[in-house]
């Protein structure tokens, strides 16, 4: 029986390359984001299929994610970078929302089916944010610290019925087209790889039961001396 898996937040390098290594592993990809055509566009065909799903609606989360799932990847995430200030309550909202509350409510959706079979993962990829917040990071550092504690309480309680919850600290930039346009500055061996990304979230999906990992914490050291 094939096995689904859910990405949710499919979007960009990281979403394309988790992806395909769900699809390596054999499971039948449901890529989701807000922008279907801009999902075509960027994964062009790593996934099977392509849902248009507003993360932070409640009603649009259960008719797109309420079905027997195996795996749900929660990757969506919104960077707002600014001073205190400069951060509006709107912004603040708004990640928290697309961080946080986004995640809450696709765990909610695939939550009972998993609990049902006794059996599935859920992994949700957070930051450096996640663990330290920066001078200008007040809006992300609070989502992604938040999502990292629903993460830990989904797996005290869903851990027990046989449900795999674990939290991805991707601690560094990752390479790709985003990442060039938002930090010109970066360069390529002061990032993670999104292949390298994928398959650290492919190995949790894949971890026995007797020895499940709950945080991951990514990182690459720079190459000082290119």
């Amino acid at each position: 029986m094939t096995k689904t898996a859910i990405v949710a937040g499919a979007g960009g390098d990281a979403g394309h390359a988790i992806c395909l290594g769900l699809r390596g592993l054999g499971f039948h990809v449901v890529a989701a984001a807000r922008d279907r055509a801009r999902l075509d566009a960027e994964l062009d065909g790593a996934a099977a299929e392509l849902v248009a799903v507003d993360l932070v609606s409640p009603d649009a989360v259960v008719r797109a994610f309420q079905r027997e799932a195996d795996a749900l990847i929660y990757n969506a995430g919104r960077i707002d970078l600014a001073k205190l200030a400069e951060t509006t309550p709107e912004a603040f909202e708004a990640s928290w929302r697309t961080n946080a509350f986004g995640a809450f409510l696709a765990a909610r959706a695939v939550a009972p089916a998993m609990l049902a079979r006794r059996g599935g993962t859920m992994v949700f990829v957070g930051a450096t944010a996640s663990v330290r917040g920066g001078g200008r990071t007040h809006a992300f550092a609070s989502g992604k610290h938040a999502l990292r504690g629903l993460a830990r309480a989904l797996a005290a309680e869903l851990g027990p019925g046989g449900v795999h919850v674990a939290h991805v600290i991707v601690d560094g930039k990752i390479w790709g087209a985003r990442t060039r346009r938002r930090f010109p500055d970066a360069r390529e061996a002061d990032c993670l790889a999104p292949a390298d990304v994928a398959a650290a979230v492919c190995a949790l999906i894949e971890q026995p039961r007797s020895a499940w990992t709950f945080e991951l914490d990514l990182h690459t050291q720079p190459n000082r001396s290119a």
